[in-house]
């Protein structure tokens, strides 16, 4: 009689300690990603500084962003947001277009491409995919044949 109560008693307290720890709250993971897809032409407004190497995307200001290939590599170019050209247009650099542009740009940030996604001495405006990570903030192209185009920037 003995071995069938501490039986059920042993029986008994592994269903409390069980029933005790799934009732007990449960850690969060971490945060899930704020995405926002901006389309070509639309303005780009970090909500915090960005940080990449030695450039500093502010917060305080709102881009449109392009993309820029001419005979140092391929760039993300954040502008003045008075400074558009047509959606889904490629605009060569020596143009006064381009000139204009180019001359309104105030950061650039290296990319790397497996692909050529458009010609050498050009600017395009891009769609841009922007994932708020956290600590990190990823700003993806979106739109080209070129998949996973972007960087990973650091948020101060």
């Amino acid at each position: 009689m003995r071995r069938i109560g501490s039986l059920v008693l042993c029986l008994l307290l592994g269903l409390a300690l069980t029933a005790t720890a799934s009732a007990a709250p449960k850690s969060k993971g971490p945060k899930p990603a704020k995405v926002k897809v901006h389309a070509a032409g639309e303005l780009f407004c970090p909500a915090s500084a960005l940080v990449y190497g030695g450039v500093i995307i502010s917060a305080r200001r709102c881009y449109l962003v392009y993309a820029l290939r001419d005979s140092r590599g391929t760039f993300l170019a954040f502008a003045d947001p008075n400074t558009k050209i047509p959606r889904g247009q490629v605009v060569r650099l020596s143009t006064p277009a381009g000139a204009k542009v180019k001359g309104r740009i105030f950061h650039l940030v290296p990319i790397q491409t497996t692909a050529t996604i458009m010609p050498a001495n050009s600017i395009m405006l891009v769609g841009i995919r922007a994932e708020d990570l956290g600590p990190r903030y990823s700003v993806t192209i979106v739109g080209i044949p070129s998949p996973n185009v972007g960087v990973i920037f650091n948020v101060r």
